[in-house]
């Protein structure tokens, strides 16, 4: 189990989500496909005890909308909470990925700047355990 075996379980995770158009393995240098998500590292903490090592990694899903219609994207991001939510209890280990998904799971809804444009959409925090 590794960071970037977590942020690909949670990649796959947020693939299973309906309605979303794209999941980027990587940030592109722009967005032009809506809804599109991307799942990247955030902050984490690594403990050594002598039971053991584990990693507590917090993992940013980020949700974004065309803003070219803003109420029509503010109405088509209130599904997310819901989808991430069914998506995570479907599976908390992310397909073996990581330990467990460590609740709560925080969102957050607004605009999200990228790449000098603004868009609106749902930035999500996971943290997740992975046992060393």
């Amino acid at each position: 189990m590794s960071l970037d075996a977590a942020i690909d379980g949670l990649r796959a995770a947020v693939e299973g989500m309906t309605g979303l158009v794209r999941v980027y393995t990587d940030p592109p240098e722009s967005l032009n496909e809506f809804p599109c998500a991307f799942v990247v590292a955030d902050s984490g903490e690594m403990t050594d005890t002598s039971a053991g090592g584990y990693s507590l990694h917090t993992l940013v899903v980020e949700i974004f909308h065309s803003r070219t219609v803003l109420a029509q994207a503010v109405d088509g991001a209130k599904v997310w909470p819901d989808r991430m939510f069914a998506a995570l209890r479907a599976d908390q280990r992310l397909g073996g990925a990581v330990s467990h998904v460590r609740w709560p799971v925080t969102y957050k809804a607004g605009a999200l700047g990228y790449n000098g444009g603004t868009h609106y959409g749902m930035r999500f925090s996971v943290t997740v355990k992975v046992n060393e």
